[in-house]
């Protein structure tokens, strides 16, 4: 068990909303970012919301509906406000439910003078539209929205977009003037309005990728549940005339209920479109259990048991003690194989990005207890039974395989609750309701947590700084700043993962064969690697085929491979940070040993033909017996093999050069200095396009 004294404290919140009766009002808040390829749909909700049969309900003046649709038409371009089923529509004189809610802007201080060929006298003399970011034009749709009901109701705040907003830059994302909601915006956002004593009773997200651990953690103050799902969403999947139809029939019922209702009611829609092999899910997060956690007086919620489990994962991710200039190693490589195999079986969403929580501590859990029942097969198998059994349950391996299933059991508890042996809910969890729909996301448990395979460093991020000057971070940078990733460590364990799991360099031609059985140690394959001549060393300033972004059809994100500035801790001894040739000398403390080269900051060296065309004309001396020969392997090599072209590291170590030569994606890991980027004179503000380097 780890130690709890050693834990950072998280305070506990009370549970004091349940106890609450609720108010019998509603004001339902919807915020369509329609400034992209969803104008469309946007209307199609507008249509939907109007479709409502509020008079024909007893309840009609409880619910009030206020929505926003911010459009792409080419000009006149800024938002619309609507107001519906909020007292007596404007009197127009037709029947255009959508054209009569509209609000002037001129009544929610947004005036706007076109130009007038009527004016001859000055016919463009319009006053200049302005249109603001996306954090801004939903801050004054909220604060517009609550300064139009009274005070005695509940609100849900409905947001359309696009998604996600976890370590991504299409949340709500606007084309003109391009940008996107962070997930800082929407804490700031929601705090000038909620807050622990008063929060929002329902955030709806019609986005992708957005029922994360992170987002509920960061609105913890803010928000009491989140409706979302983990993975992608259909632009016309929610019901909104079936929504609010159900709402009505008794908005006076818990708000727990109401946030069912509403989810079953996008799951019945959902379910038509399995008709063409669509899988999808959704959950209700109470967002106030993920600090009081199920047992309030325990002390113990999410942050906790997370806290926990990354304790014993990165005490497992460890390496070995090596002196200074030799190659490291994994104390225990059979738990970084579980949590692999571990992730790689998980449900995932957003092409291995995110994982669910609960699944990946299920098969983590699973994968670790069968690790422990091979170990044990294999000691009955050899006849020790016994003295060997017994010794086996002390040592630190078997220590952290338990305190890793004792971390997961605590956190799959706090997201779904624990049940009692005739499967009555006993305590409740996070996810207060989850449903799914397909093969494809079927072990989904209604709570995502941000988990790629390897460094991320798109998109990036630009902030101001002093000195006239733009800052760089990465994707990772930026998650590493969460309430969640820092408080639960989790951001620590990425670190260490992507470190354990990161292979090194490629550096020369390796020949295996079958070892006999006479020692095991090194395991039954021999290896022969083949000598390398001199190393060549050169600076590339970037490594692009045409643009310098990262073609996605090439580069995967699922395997964790070397790149520029992001090495193995194995590789870090031998890496070649100077441009030039590299040769093999007895003295040389890079490259003194010729089966053993060294490598490129770059992540990859130059071999073959690639080192022909660029002149790298250094013959390989011819494989002697030494250290690391093989003769059973060095016999059956052809008589005369083509000999082997020395790999070349390139690069010059991760200097930011004036070319714009970026350490893409090490920062985070090694603890570089953020890239910076001076502003050009006359005082531009818009930070330089971005490219993969």
């Amino acid at each position: 068990m780890p130690d709890n004294n050693h834990l950072p404290n998280v305070a506990i919140a009370p549970d004091h909303a349940e106890n609450n009766k609720p108010k019998k009002k509603w004001t339902v808040m919807v915020y369509l970012a329609g400034d992209n390829n969803l104008t469309a749909n946007c209307i199609g909700v507008l249509q939907q919301l109007e479709a409502v049969k509020y008079k024909d309900s007893e309840f009609k003046d409880s619910l009030c509906v206020l929505a926003c649709f911010d459009s792409n038409t080419p000009w006149p371009k800024g938002s619309r406000y609507l107001k519906i089923n909020c007292g007596d529509p404007h009197k127009t004189g037709v029947n255009w439910e959508i054209h009569n809610d509209l609000i002037p802007p001129e009544e929610r201080n947004h005036r706007f003078k076109p130009p007038s060929f009527c004016d001859e006298t000055a016919p463009f003399n319009g006053e200049p539209q302005r249109r603001a970011e996306v954090a801004e034009g939903l801050r004054r749709f909220v604060d517009w929205a609550m300064k139009q009901t009274d005070s005695d109701r509940r609100h849900m705040l409905i947001l359309y977009g696009h998604g996600p907003v976890v370590a991504g830059q299409s949340f709500l994302a606007r084309d003109n003037p391009p940008s996107s909601l962070l997930l800082g915006d929407l804490k700031k956002i929601l705090s000038a309005y909620f807050h622990p004593k008063h929060k929002l009773d329902i955030l709806a997200c019609q986005n992708c990728v957005m029922n994360g651990i992170e987002t509920a953690y960061e609105v913890r103050d803010q928000v009491q549940y989140m409706i979302g799902s983990q993975g992608l969403v259909l632009a016309s999947g929610w019901p909104y005339e079936k929504i609010l139809g159900e709402i009505l029939k008794d908005p006076t019922v818990e708000t727990e209920t109401i946030a069912r209702t509403l989810m079953k009611a996008c799951a019945r829609n959902l379910l038509d479109f399995a008709v063409m092999d669509r899988s999808s899910e959704q959950s209700v997060c109470n967002v106030e259990r993920i600090t009081r956690g199920r047992i309030p007086e325990s002390g113990q919620n999410i942050v906790t048991a997370m806290r926990h489990l990354v304790c014993a994962l990165r005490r497992g991710l460890a390496f070995e003690d090596s002196k200074p200039g030799k190659e490291r190693s994994l104390r225990f490589p059979e738990v970084c194989d579980a949590i692999k195999l571990a992730r790689l079986e998980a449900q995932s969403y957003w092409g291995e990005v995110f994982a669910d929580l609960y699944d990946f501590s299920e098969r983590l859990l699973k994968k670790c207890n069968e690790a422990v029942k091979l170990q044990t097969r294999l000691l009955k198998r050899m006849g020790y039974d016994g003295h060997a059994s017994a010794k086996f349950k002390t040592t630190e391996l078997l220590m952290i395989f338990r305190d890793i299933i004792d971390a997961c059991i605590q956190v799959m508890n706090e997201v779904e609750g624990t049940r009692d042996d005739k499967g009555k809910l006993k305590t409740k969890g996070i996810v207060e309701e989850s449903y799914y729909i397909g093969p494809e996301l079927q072990y989904s448990h209604g709570v995502s947590i941000f988990f790629p395979w390897t460094l991320p460093t798109e998109p990036y991020f630009f902030t101001r700084s002093g000195n006239n000057e733009w800052v760089l971070r990465t994707a990772f940078e930026t998650y590493c700043e969460y309430d969640f990733a820092q408080q639960s460590e989790w951001s620590l364990f990425l670190a260490a993962f992507f470190k354990a799991t990161l292979r090194k360099v490629r550096r020369s031609s390796r020949d295996f064969a079958l070892k006999e059985f006479a020692n095991l140690e090194d395991g039954l394959v021999k290896e022969a690697v083949h000598e390398a001549g001199d190393v060549l060393a050169i600076d590339l300033q970037k490594s692009s085929s045409d643009t310098g972004k990262v073609d996605h059809d090439v580069w995967s994100t699922v395997k964790n491979y070397p790149r520029r500035n992001y090495l193995s801790p194995s590789d870090c001894a031998r890496r070649l940070d100077k441009a030039g040739r590299c040769s093999y000398d007895p003295k040389n403390e890079k490259y003194n040993k010729r089966k053993e080269p060294p490598v490129s900051y770059l992540g990859w060296n130059i071999t073959g033909i690639v080192a022909e065309v660029i002149g790298a004309d250094v013959a390989a001396p011819a494989e002697t017996a030494g250290e690391g020969y093989d003769e059973q392997t060095a016999a059956a090599a052809p008589a005369n093999p083509t000999p082997p072209v020395p790999p070349a590291p390139i690069g010059s170590g991760a200097t930011v050069t004036s070319s714009g030569d970026l350490p893409a994606g090490g920062a985070s890991v090694a603890g570089a200095e953020p890239a910076r980027y001076a502003a050009p004179e006359g005082g531009s503000h818009n930070p330089p396009q971005t490219r993969d380097m």
